[in-house]
């Protein structure tokens, strides 16, 4: 990568998204980046590879407490493996008896058992955590940069600020998540994120939350639950290790409608009025990063177990 590039990426003026997309052979980042009409009119794309055998950290699921995988909603049964599935299907398409339609869909059932093999990080689908430690390690790197870049600035008089989404971002809800058989069931989910058990942290984000803070960089948690869930929320984010935030936003009555991208920009004007320069924002939807205001720098992380619009 060149000096050039490198130091246009972390131009003050410019927006990022950094993207993460898993494969089979390496973890492959995206970053898109807008850059200011005034010194391109152009749309630049950054790819670059970081091997998993690179990545020290996590590389394994956390342990989930006794009293949540005890109550799973499917009895525990052997897993067919991806290739074994690919091979089922090869041999009743080569075989002149069979009638085979076709599937534009996949399978949900088999879907299921890869997204259990990425998240239990068996077979040869990849491994989530080594994933989201990639992404949150890549984040804290280019954090330093833009720290550097913005205390030098025109702008270095504002406040430094980072948001954190808390969901699959800050705090874990894989050991749910496998309980409900990677199903998502709303009612299920909403009930466990506010017990006791559900104070799992994201590792990598935990780190980037304590460098940040030795930075003297303020942390906003900025999630879609419902302002109801707010103690239950700042108990298990501080028994996961997150002490030291500025702020903690949930949804108010009047916001619960709201869709998420409208709720959480609003959320973030209303962060950059009180004077913050927002350096990074981190969260595993879209609806977490997009529409504005937006941070200097706004890191993807992978989801997957549900999509919110």
């Amino acid at each position: 990568m060149s000096e050039a590039l490198v130091k246009g990426m972390l131009d003050p003026a410019n927006r990022q998204i950094l993207n993460f997309v898993p494969t089979a052979l390496g973890r492959r980042m995206i970053g898109t980046m807008t850059l200011s009409s005034l010194k391109l009119a152009a749309r630049i794309t950054l790819i670059a590879l970081l091997p998993a055998c690179s990545v020290v950290g996590q590389s394994a699921p956390p342990s989930c407490p006794v009293a949540s995988t005890a109550k799973s909603i499917r009895p525990p049964a052997p897993r067919p493996t991806s290739e074994a599935l690919q091979a089922i299907a090869a041999a009743a398409a080569a075989d002149p008896t069979f009638l085979v339609s076709a599937e534009p869909i996949p399978n949900f059932g088999i879907e299921r058992y890869r997204l259990a093999d990425y998240t239990q990080c068996t077979g040869s689908v990849g491994c989530y955590w080594t994933d989201l430690e990639a992404q949150t390690r890549r984040a804290e790197v280019q954090l330093d940069s833009l720290v550097a870049v913005h205390k030098a600035s025109p702008q270095k008089a504002e406040k430094m600020a980072i948001v954190l989404d808390i969901d699959e971002t800050s705090l874990s809800s894989f050991c749910e998540e496998e309980r409900e058989d990677y199903g998502f069931i709303p009612s299920m989910f909403n009930a466990w994120i506010v017990s006791p058990e559900a104070s799992i942290p994201i590792p990598g984000t935990l780190r980037l939350f304590n460098h940040a803070r030795s930075l003297g960089i303020e942390v906003f948690f900025l999630t879609g639950r419902a302002h109801e869930m707010t103690e239950a929320t700042a108990h298990n984010l501080t028994a996961a290790g997150y002490k030291g935030w500025k702020g903690l936003i949930l949804r108010e009555d009047s916001e619960k409608t709201t869709p998420t991208t409208e709720y959480k920009a609003a959320a973030r004007a209303r962060i950059t009025a009180q004077g913050y320069h927002l350096i990074l924002n981190m969260g595993d939807q879209w609806s977490d990063l997009n529409s504005s205001p937006k941070a200097d720098l706004n890191v993807k992380l992978p989801n997957p177990y549900y999509y919110l619009p």
